[in-house]
């Protein structure tokens, strides 16, 4: 199956404001921002501020960048209390002016496609807007519905003048409201400088009071004792992760939550476990109820229950629950539990409820292995435990693991749906100090596959081909992420499998298109630079395997060479 010479027009479409900068060489010529603003006469207030910043100089001057635009109406400034705009144009407020007007312009243009999938956007001012684009919201502001498309980006029309704030996260929680015992904690903890730190962007996922009453009475209470600081400490430190992890698509570089291969870590050293249920999403199991805040270092997530940093080994959760007696009972017959109770190193469990056991074979092993087949049952349980940490609820699609005895295990995931060896983790990431536990329905087996070393470049090309035509049926019926989605899965697979057999040049290019960046609504862009790699990757391998099948014939000369 071939893909099309020429790209959707829709793809087109939408990527031509992204380059129209390349299409004016001269300024003093080109439909600039800032020439389409000087000949907008309801953008005359806004006009002002453009012509004293800095910012403004660079939208009229600058053909070689990209910008979108931001811009209230008059209609918008006689909306503000008498005497803002000359205030801010007093010289003695010039910084002032670059921040409030740097708020309205984010770097690279962005089109109507684009700005409706962010739920965040990163402003040149360096703080993030809310964007709510089907909802014509942006910020505080609607949209006006009038877009102009210019030399070197766009202008939206909005109806409210967009004001940064500057709030600290601490200070932005001490204004809401719903926030009083979680800035007290913050206090009590000595944690107050951490929310304040300008040097850095911080995500918070801030326990609302109702929140923190769900606590038992003595239990809350008990935090706010002095023998109980460090305890405090921890507890403040589990609500805070350096860097900005945003709920929907973010601008700017920042990544999302849910994203593949991306998981948050706190202050206070565990992961931050995001999953999502449905129509909602939790957060080490808070229900996530209001998200991207913005504030001046970072955002804030609303939850509804209070994080607690994981205190048990994996061997006491085990004990803790009753779904997992038989696997807890098999563990300590053959010793595999000292480990599991230990601190010194990390472990990923994918641990079979008690109805797998059920199942023969291992239902007759259980009953019968006395001492003679504790190997043998020792052999069955290694293959559940991983050394590491490795997330199952957002990984990336195809991950090679290797078990304690060695063997190798995949955890791979398909439309939402994670499995390890094939078979549905029915839940993920419940965490301990020293590893993650995923429950599974069913034993995972162990089947003798083919060795590392004797897989051939012939098995690597299949592979590839076999790629590509999946990939190229999908991107044929116009399913364009699905498609990419499949390139990334396959390529993730390929670099487990077989990068042996590929340059590193080559193996690098994989990495770079296979990698969840976050595209938001260039898919059949991605898809195509996917389709070409692979389509790189399959040249390459076939010459190496010209080149073995011609040394080989050089060693049988009666062999024939030609026409083979």
């Amino acid at each position: 199956m071939k893909f099309p010479r020429r790209l959707p027009l829709a793809i087109i479409v939408s990527l031509s404001v992204l380059t129209l900068s390349l299409q004016a060489a001269n300024p003093a010529e080109a439909n600039t921002i800032g020439r389409t603003i000087r000949e907008m006469p309801e953008l005359s207030s806004f006009l002002q501020l453009l012509e004293k910043t800095g910012v403004g100089s660079t939208l009229s001057e600058n053909t070689s960048a990209s910008y979108t635009v931001f811009a209230p109406t008059d209609a918008a400034f006689k909306n503000l209390p008498k005497g803002t705009v000359d205030k801010l144009l007093d010289p003695r407020n010039d910084d002032r002016l670059e921040e409030v007007f740097g708020f309205h312009v984010k770097e690279l243009a962005e089109a109507q496609i684009f700005i409706e999938k962010y739920s965040l956007l990163r402003m040149t001012s360096s703080q993030f807007l809310t964007v709510n684009y089907k909802k014509g919201m942006i910020g505080d502001a609607r949209f006006t519905a009038k877009v102009f498309p210019c030399s070197n980006g766009v202008i939206y029309l909005i109806d409210s003048v967009l004001t940064p704030t500057t709030d600290d996260l601490f200070q932005r929680l001490q204004k809401d409201g719903r926030f009083t015992i979680f800035t007290k904690a913050i206090t009590a903890s000595r944690q107050g400088k951490l929310f304040q730190n300008m040097h850095s962007l911080y995500t918070t996922f801030a326990p609302t009071d109702d929140a923190f009453k769900k606590l038992p009475p003595q239990v809350l209470e008990s935090l706010f004792l002095p023998e109980n600081d460090e305890r405090l400490e921890d507890i403040i430190k589990h609500h805070i992760t350096e860097s900005v992890f945003a709920y929907g698509k973010s601008s700017g570089g920042h990544r999302s939550l849910g994203v593949s291969d991306v998981t948050p870590f706190s202050a206070f050293g565990q992961q931050l476990n995001y999953k999502l249920h449905g129509k909602h999403a939790t957060i080490d199991g808070a229900k996530i109820i209001e998200t991207d805040i913005p504030c001046a270092n970072g955002i804030i997530h609303v939850i509804d229950s209070v994080i607690l940093p994981a205190e048990n080994s994996l061997l006491e959760m085990l004990k803790n629950e009753e779904r997992f007696s038989t696997l807890t009972r098999l563990l300590k017959e053959t010793g595999l539990d000292l480990p599991l109770a230990a601190s010194r190193s990390q472990y990923t469990i994918f641990a079979p409820v008690n109805e797998a056991w059920e199942k023969d074979p291992y239902k007759s092993l259980i009953k019968n292995h006395g001492k003679s087949l504790t190997e043998a049952l020792y052999g069955v349980l290694a293959r559940h435990v991983i050394v590491g940490k490795h997330v199952s609820e957002n990984p990336k699609p195809y991950n090679k693991l290797r078990t304690i005895h060695g063997a190798p295990i995949y955890l791979t995931q398909d439309e939402g749906k994670s499995k390890i060896s094939g078979i549905r983790i029915i839940e993920s990431d419940s965490e301990a100090f020293n590893g993650l536990i995923n429950a599974i329905g069913s034993v995972i087996p162990d089947p003798m596959e083919l060795p590392e070393k004797d897989i051939t470049t012939v098995d690597a090309i299949l592979f590839v081909q076999k790629s590509l035509k999946e990939g190229s049926a999908l991107y044929a019926k116009g399913e364009y992420e699905t498609s990419w989605r499949s390139f990334s899965r396959n390529g993730y697979e390929f670099l487990s499998k077989y990068t042996q057999f590929s340059s590193s040049s080559q193996s690098n290019k994989l990495r770079a298109v296979i990698v969840d960046d976050q595209p938001v609504a260039q898919f059949a862009v991605e898809a195509w630079k996917s389709r070409n790699v692979f389509r790189d990757l399959l040249g390459e391998l076939e010459q190496r395997e010209d080149r073995i099948v011609d040394s080989y014939l050089m060693q049988i000369p009666d062999q024939a060479r030609f026409g083979r």
